[in-house]
């Protein structure tokens, strides 16, 4: 193991210690006239079977924001996981997460706006719940029925035009030309990235003290390429104008859904970070090809789980785009070099095996305790 120490001597930890998951599926309404456009019969339309699995994907310590564009849904802390753990239903499967998100989804049709409790939830499962229904409605106790979810409907302003009453005979092409309007995902950006340093939920240890640095990374096809070498930044503090400010400790991990990001939702993400200080932007790519959201998530929790994630950010974070690229080149450069008269150990190859262990939301030690 390497030692756990940065280039100046101070202290390394190999993972943020906040952590948060924005995807950004505002190419779809969560909320239509007449009630929810999703349901577990039919998962793909407004692409909830995506946002399910981005949300089975994602660490269990993490904070996962899944975006509409007239709503998001947040998940955070360890709620879900004891509630998981409580019930029995700890598979992080696609179809698990529908059944825990559709109870919530319509409690905020309802226009319930709070998350019942793990003690609320218990009782209420003892006296109507069952295994087909893990989360009971109960209307007269109000509150959203799954632990640890909440859906935040964003309400419809006089004035803005959601394309609810269309013609009886449209035009062909009569949707080309809409577009849904901004300011819900605009609140909900400027909501999530005002409490990015404070939040207690995306906290690994669930503390409320403030992260003295953190960074948005955009996952964007023009983006920097983003190369994961070692389990600690290969930069120095001291090559670098920034030397005093601190590496960041919280960061928000922002991608598109199915559809992508559209150039005015990008435009809305970049000039929310601009007017944020000390919280820059870092715009990057994971290979040549664009991949599902899901498999983006998984990819960036096993590079984090192997200790290289925030090493790479950190570079690219202290270097900037050309200082970042110039930095994996010279490793790359001097590898081949240090190969070029490197030769395997006569013994032969040792035997060669892993995996990855699967892991369900994390429950809180209480909640594993019983």
């Amino acid at each position: 193991m390497e030692d756990a120490k940065d280039n100046d001597g101070s202290d390394w930890e190999s993972s943020f210690r906040r952590q948060e998951i924005w995807v950004m599926n505002t190419e779809y309404r969560l909320f239509g006239k007449d009630g929810p456009t999703v349901s577990g019969a039919s998962a793909h339309v407004g692409r909830l079977d995506e946002m399910a699995k981005c949300l089975a994907a994602a660490p269990g310590s993490a904070a996962v924001r899944l975006f509409w564009a007239d709503a998001v849904i947040s998940v955070e802390g360890p709620d879900l996981g004891d509630w998981q753990f409580w019930i029995g239903k700890r598979a992080p499967s696609e179809q698990q997460m529908i059944c825990f998100l559709l109870p919530n989804i319509h409690a905020a049709w309802r226009g319930e706006k709070r998350t019942r409790t793990v003690k609320e939830a218990k009782q209420l499962w003892y006296s109507h719940g069952s295994w087909d229904d893990p989360a009971p409605q109960v209307e007269s106790v109000g509150g959203q029925p799954t632990p640890g979810i909440f859906v935040w409907k964003n309400p419809k302003l006089d004035g803005e035009e959601w394309w609810d009453n269309p013609p009886p005979e449209p035009e062909p092409g009569y949707w080309r030309e809409g577009s849904w309007p901004l300011r819900p995902t605009r609140e909900h950006v400027a909501h999530f990235l005002g409490s990015l340093r404070t939040s207690r939920w995306s906290h690994v240890d669930l503390k409320s003290e403030e992260s003295e640095a953190a960074a948005g990374l955009l996952l964007e096809y023009s983006g920097v390429d983003l190369r994961f070498l070692a389990r600690r930044p290969l930069s120095h503090r001291s090559w670098v104008p920034i030397a005093r400010r601190p590496d960041p400790e919280a960061c928000a991990m922002i991608l598109g859904g199915p559809k992508g990001m559209s150039e005015p939702v990008k435009d809305l993400i970049r000039e929310a970070f601009r007017v944020v200080a000390d919280t820059p932007l870092l715009e990057v790519c994971l290979g040549p090809r664009e991949e599902m959201a899901h498999a983006c998530v998984a990819f960036m929790r096993l590079q984090d789980d192997a200790g290289f994630f925030r090493a790479a950010v950190v570079d690219l974070y202290r270097l900037g785009r050309e200082g970042f690229e110039s930095l994996v080149a010279a490793a790359e450069q001097a590898m081949r070099a240090r190969l070029a008269t490197w030769r395997p150990a006569k013994s032969g190859c040792s035997n060669i095996g892993g995996g990855a262990r699967e892991r369900s939301r994390t429950p809180s030690p209480k909640a594993a305790a019983g």
